[in-house]
């Protein structure tokens, strides 16, 4: 049957390129040329998410092949095993994992001809039909690996009619829709991300993100970039987001009652509005989420409710292809797994397992009749292992047989459930475990140790007792009181999706608890220069665990100079994947030992670095300015009551560097308000482009003196810009804090703005602001009557300084009047 066929758009994202639906069917019919594959024949797929894995399962399924896709991660002894247990004739590979594949064949002694997808060439070839085929119903269309507590991994047989079923029950519902942009995170070695964000999209004419490299600020900017409706996801991605999201609502007794007052409005378009940011922050077109893989807590599905956004639930297993439930959009009851796929029975046994039955089982386990025979029973009841319940209509699950803790007394204890509550009401825990040890139920818990050492918590056994577990304590039967607490100073060990492997916990807990802050620290020198250096630009005590953007809080400048960083001292490429990829410092400072150059290398050459500025698009006018600052004119005199000082300081004869403390979104007004018509016109600022993306907003920046600048893509880019606006005589405006006080009081400064003064010579007028945080504060939404101030200071010379006197003596001019 026909499967994709050209929807006159884009299929694919990827890196910057816009792939066509044409395109797609070009590449997949060549790839699919490049061996001989025949029906059933069964074909590796071994790479990382990009558009060739797509064009590879989709050639595949033209030629009625069979697709067996498997961890990119693996290393070639790993390899090996699933080489020997599929019988494949061909895989394809990207260069990335080419010399794992080769070693992997000459390991397992078979003959597989090896398709490197980067090395073929997508010549215009000569199609009759713009359209890719299925596999037939019965054919074998899909082979996935699941691996179990025991034994080695089996080969899940999937049918095309198994994965039709599942297709149909979403179309029932319209789930996708051929307007839908979807973000593809999760690998699509997995049967839930490789259709749901990767085939199905496909097949309805919808468009997918790839993202080429794995962060949470690349995961925003793209669902902010390319209005992204759907994403997929593991609940441990919701939980981090959700805790995010109630960190910012909880900071506020505002924000907290509308939310609260949310909590009572049952309509999801007023909810989206009165939450209109945090929509912006996603994009502004979400649709719906999807959660898999793991139960979702319950009540971040409420939460994400109260924002206005649904979170649709799926329930299954490879072996189901993969649903046996969901939950359709508009239809969502949290803690619940949805209503049963359309075509699928379910029943609940004597004992409470979920057991399953219909088009959606599978044909069974490559090559193990005896292991099909234990899942599948002879009428054809799939046995999931989960417990679960029916409700209303409605599956919910209750726990995972294996994983249920029977206590001596006989009694049943969920650890999801109570780790759910645990993770819910504390941020000192990183990831926890309840398990039954020496016939306690005992609490395995990964602190969070940089949050702990933030907190200068001196004794984290006994604050987690009291603090957390107590609380915890407090609200639950005896039966299910945590009695014990192991403290553990590594991850604790999970699938790729996120799941705990409870079996190997044994492994963990063995180990040397820490009670007190003891932490292990490497001692090889790349660890120690590496924590010295973050130490020094973060003013803080660091951990080995210490995750470089969300504990850290690097930004973007910090990025760039921590690249710089890893060149000048380790002849280490810049590339932002190092640091994507290795995300703590323990993990980066091995990274440097393992691949540090031999030898000196050379300082960054600022100076040659800022003139490699190319041309840049001044904005078109500047009547914007005269716009505002009339409009602005009487209430920054008569309700803010700004007072300039200093005015006399403003040089008039060459270009400079304004560079200010920020307290307030006024900063900006202030700042346009008291400096001189002649100075304001000859000076710029930088914007993020996405504030000025549409609208009045865009409207505003290509007729004032504001350049627009994606920061998060390349800021050393950003520098060089600023750069050329100097050097064609420009005066550039700069907050060297970053970001807007929180408490009124000065943050550190960047030292961006030095670096620009002392290699292009550019004086600096220090400017303050004082005022503007009591007026405005950042959690309010409209400014009160208040008194603020502004104070041009003499202009300071960078010449026979370094970057840090600039920044230092800057810096203490501003405090000196600001916080006096």
């Amino acid at each position: 049957m026909n499967f994709v066929r050209d929807y006159n758009k884009t299929a694919i994202i990827y890196d910057g390129n816009k792939i066509s639906y044409k395109e797609v069917i070009e590449k997949s019919k060549i790839f699919s040329k490049k061996v001989d594959i025949g029906v059933q024949d069964k074909v590796i797929i071994f790479m990382e998410n990009r558009p060739e894995l797509l064009y590879s399962f989709l050639g595949i399924w033209d030629r009625r092949g069979t697709c067996v896709c498997l961890d990119a991660s693996f290393s070639s002894e790993e390899l090996v095993y699933y080489l020997n247990d599929s019988d494949a004739k061909y895989i394809y590979t990207s260069k990335n994992n080419l010399e794992a594949t080769k070693s992997a064949i000459d390991l397992s002694g078979k003959d597989i001809e090896i398709v490197v997808v980067d090395d073929i060439e997508c010549k215009d070839i000569e199609i009759d039909e713009y359209v890719l085929k299925s596999p037939e119903r019965e054919d074998i269309a899909l082979m996935l690996y699941t691996s179990g507590t025991t034994g080695n991994p089996k080969g899940v047989m999937l049918k095309f009619d198994n994965i039709l079923v599942n297709i149909e029950g979403l179309d029932k519902y319209k789930m996708f829709l051929q307007e839908d942009i979807v973000l593809a995170l999760l690998p699509m070695h997995h049967i839930f991300p490789l259709l749901g964000a990767g085939v199905v999209p496909l097949a309805k004419g919808s468009t997918i993100i790839f993202l080429k490299e794995l962060s949470s600020q690349a995961m925003l900017t793209a669902m902010q970039e390319h209005k992204v409706t759907m994403m997929i996801g593991v609940p441990r991605l919701w939980e981090m987001l959700h805790k995010k999201i109630m960190e910012k609502i909880n900071s506020s007794k505002m924000t907290k009652s509308i939310f609260k007052l949310a909590e009572k409005i049952d309509s999801i378009s007023i909810r989206k509005r009165i939450f209109k940011k945090v929509h912006e922050g996603f994009g502004g077109n979400i649709r719906f989420f999807v959660s898999g893989g793991s139960k979702l807590d319950p009540q971040i599905s409420r939460d994400f409710l109260t924002l206005g956004i649904q979170i649709c639930e799926g329930y299954g297993m490879t072996e189901t292809a993969p649903m046996i439930a969901f939950t359709p959009i508009n239809e969502i009851v949290p803690g619940s797994a949805g209503k049963i796929l359309p075509g699928v029975e379910v029943k609940i046994s004597d004992d409470g397992e979920i057991l399953a039955k219909g088009r959606n089982v599978m044909a069974g386990y490559y090559k193990r009749a005896e292991a099909t025979a234990e899942t599948i029973d002879a009428d054809g009841w799939i046995h999931t292992g989960d417990l679960g319940e029916m409700k209303d209509g409605y599956l919910y699950v209750t726990g995972r047989k294996k994983e249920m803790i029977v206590l001596s007394n006989g009694k049943n204890i969920n650890p999801v459930e109570i780790e759910q509550w645990v993770m819910a009401n504390t941020n000192l825990i990183q990831e926890i475990a309840i398990a039954e040890v020496d016939s306690v139920l005992t609490a395995i818990v990964y602190p969070n140790f940089q949050k702990i050492i933030d907190d200068k918590i001196s004794n984290i056994k006994e604050t987690l007792k009291w603090g957390v577990i107590d609380k915890y304590n407090g609200k639950a039967p005896n039966y299910r009181k945590i009695l014990d607490i192991r403290i553990v100073q590594e991850e604790l060990p999970k699938t790729k999706l996120g799941k705990i492997r409870r079996f190997m916990l044994n492994s963990i807990i063995n180990k040397k608890e820490e009670e007190n802050i003891d932490i292990k620290e490497p001692d090889y020198i790349e660890y120690k220069e590496l924590k010295t250096y973050l130490e020094r630009i973060k003013n803080r005590k660091i951990t080995p665990m210490a995750h470089l953007e969300l504990d850290l809080g690097l930004d973007s400048l910090d990025m760039v100079e921590l690249l710089t960083y890893l060149e000048t001292n380790y002849g280490i490429k810049s590339e932002e994947s190092v640091v994507v990829n290795n995300p703590t410092v323990e993990k980066l400072a091995l990274y440097i030992k393992e691949n540090r150059g031999t030898g000196s290398f050379e300082e960054l050459n600022w100076k040659e670095y800022l003139n490699k500025a190319g041309k840049i698009n001044l904005p078109a006018s500047s009547i914007a300015i005269h716009i505002i600052r009339a409009i602005l004119w009487v209430p920054l005199t008569l309700y803010i009551r700004v007072k300039k000082y200093g005015v006399e300081n403003i040089p008039n004869d060459r270009p400079v560097i304004f560079a200010g403390n920020h307290q307030s979104f006024l900063d900006a007004f202030v700042f346009g308000y008291a400096t001189p018509f002649k100075n304001l016109m000859n000076s710029y600022s930088l914007a993020k482009i996405k504030h000025f993306n549409k609208g009045y907003m865009k409207f505003l920046a290509n007729h004032s003196n504001v350049i627009l600048v994606d920061i998060n893509k390349n800021l050393g880019e950003v520098l060089q810009t600023m750069a050329k606006v100097l050097k064609d005589e420009k005066n550039i405006v700069i907050f060297p804090e970053g970001a807007r006080s929180r408490d009124g009081k000065m943050l550190e400064f960047k030292k961006s703005f030095a670096i620009l003064a002392k290699e292009l010579n550019v004086d600096i007028v220090p400017f303050g602001i004082k005022g503007a945080y009591e007026a405005f504060p950042s959690n309010s939404k409209f400014p009160k009557p208040a008194k603020v101030e502004i104070k041009f200071f003499s202009p300071l010379s960078p010449k026979d300084k370094t970057y840090d006197e600039i920044v230092d003596e800057t810096r203490e001019v501003l405090v000196n009047w600001v916080e006096k």
